[in-house]
Parts: structure tokens; C-alpha cells; sequence
């Protein structure tokens, strides 16, 4: 599938209401090949424990954001570097931000076309700004969830949008939330609380807590044009696929020393 430059709002009106999902996803098997089968022959990386990640140095840096929750939790899903094109699907597995093939059932619990990462929260845990910021949109989206045979699902989410050193505005997505703290228009600071994670939404059969932490860039073009970038930039072998579909798709390392959440896979169960 070609993925072509999506208007604001023609996107904003998939993000807000399908909120990147959660998946329900199947046992995994942290630190396999990028196969899924512990070879190592399909020619990626497998994947790994990304404890205490940092940015290689040819990862470009803008160091912006704090951790959104405390503590560490395993991950659900990665953002998909092939592409981002929640709800259409490509290829049947995640490109993560090193390269390596995540696949639904054998690596993690997720899908094709991710447009965040999943970390497994425990409900009620304590969410927080990532930035200082504007809360652009803070409630109930009501939609038709592709992962739970299209019943009709209610999220709680949270927007908050700030301005980088580039110029370019970000949208931080806070999905399957069960309670917010925040109304649309508050000025927040970073670390201040915003919500608890939880369950609420399209969160899959099973119904697993979690949180989706969703990246967005919107550029100056006009009309302006948002994209699903990774905060964690990439440092896969060769040129990330995901920029190479266009101007405003190139993701960088957006957190600061030290802040970065831990990526590791989530484990058997």
C-alpha cells in the first residue's frame, strides 16, 4: 500500500476515534528472531531487551519529552516503521524502531500497522505530561472497534499538543484511559498528573490494561498535514521506511537523558 500525505483532519479523525487500538494478541517471546522462530535467518534483527535505551549516534535527537507513567512495563506493541496504517494492514507484523520483525502471537501481542506503543500498565496507574502544553481534547470517543467483531466502544483519551524547537506542533496521544484529570484547554506542565491508565475502548477481546502513547507531527504545510512519528526515532539497518514515503514521516530520539521508557517484549504468560 502507498500511504500518500493525509489532511489534518481527514487523520485527526481516525487518531481521535480509533485511538490506535491495543490488540489482544498472543503469548510472547521476548529476545527470539525476527522470524518469530528463534532463527535469525529472515535477514532482521531479533528482538531484544531495550533496557535504559539511549540514542545511537546516527539517531537524530531533539531531547523534549519525560517519561508519561513511572516505573517500567513491558510492551505490548511497537509503532509499526512499515507502515504506521492503522486499521489497514500490510505485511502481518511490526518494523520496529532497531529493525527487527515483531509478529501478532509469536514476538508480542500486537498487530500490523500500530501507530503507538502499548506499555502493559496496570489499570489505575498514574499518567503524566510528557512536555508542557496545551490539552487539546480530553474525554469519550465513541467508535466501531475492528478488534472486538465491531462492537461499538467507548475510550477515554487525552490530546496534549506543544510547540518543538523545530517550529513544528506535537500531539500526544493518551488512549484507553479509565479516569481524566484534565479538561480541553488546560495549560499542563510536564509531569503533572493528567488521568489513570486503564481498559477503556478498542482494547481487544481480552481486554488487556494498557496504555497506547501515540506520537503526532503536524507541519507548516498548507493545508497543515499531521503524521504518526516514533519517539524513539530509528536505528534499524538502512533508511527507515516509514520516512521514506515523504516530507514529515522522519521520526527522531524525542526523549531527555535519561527518560526514555524501557522496550522490553512482553513475556510468556
Amino acid at each position: 500500500m502507498t500511504k500518500t500525505l493525509l489532511p489534518m483532519l481527514t487523520l485527526l479523525t481516525c487518531l481521535s476515534a480509533c485511538g490506535g487500538g491495543g490488540g489482544d494478541g498472543g503469548d510472547g517471546n521476548p529476545g527470539s528472531a525476527g522470524n518469530g522462530n528463534g532463527s535469525g535467518d529472515d535477514g532482521f534483527p531479533a528482538l531484544t531487551h531495550s533496557i535504559d535505551p539511549v540514542p545511537a549516534p546516527a539517531n537524530a535527537v531533539m531531547p523534549i519529552l519525560s517519561r508519561p507513567f513511572a516505573g517500567e512495563y513491558e510492551v505490548l506493541n511497537y509503532f509499526d516503521h512499515d507502515v504506521p496504517s492503522y486499521p489497514e494492514k500490510t505485511n502481518g507484523y511490526q518494523l520496529t524502531w532497531r529493525g527487527a520483525r515483531a509478529f501478532p502471537g509469536k514476538d508480542i501481542g500486537g498487530y500490523d500497522g500500530h501507530t503507538g506503543i502499548d506499555w502493559l500498565l496496570p489499570e489505575n496507574t498514574p499518567l503524566f505530561a510528557v512536555t508542557d502544553g496545551r490539552i487539546t481534547f480530553a474525554g469519550v470517543r465513541t467508535f466501531v472497534c475492528d478488534l472486538q467483531d465491531n462492537e461499538v466502544v467507548s475510550q477515554l483519551v487525552v490530546r496534549l499538543t506543544f510547540v518543538a524547537p523545530s517550529g513544528d506542533s506535537y500531539t500526544a496521544v493518551y488512549s484507553h484511559l479509565n479516569r481524566v484529570d484534565v479538561t480541553a484547554e488546560d495549560r499542563v506542565t510536564e509531569g503533572q498528573q493528567i488521568g489513570l491508565s486503564g481498559v477503556t475502548g478498542c482494547v481487544g477481546k481480552l481486554h488487556i490494561p494498557h496504555l497506547h502513547f501515540q506520537l503526532e507531527r503536524y507541519t507548516s504545510l498548507d493545508p497543515p498535514q499531521a503524521f504518526y512519528v516514533d519517539p524513539y526515532g530509528w536505528e534499524g539497518p538502512g533508511n527507515d521506511p516509514w520516512a521514506q514515503r515523504g516530507a514529515g514521516h522522519t521520526s527522531v530520539w524525542m526523549w531527555k537523558p535519561g527518560q526514555a521508557p524501557d522496550l522490553v517484549p512482553r513475556r510468556p504468560r
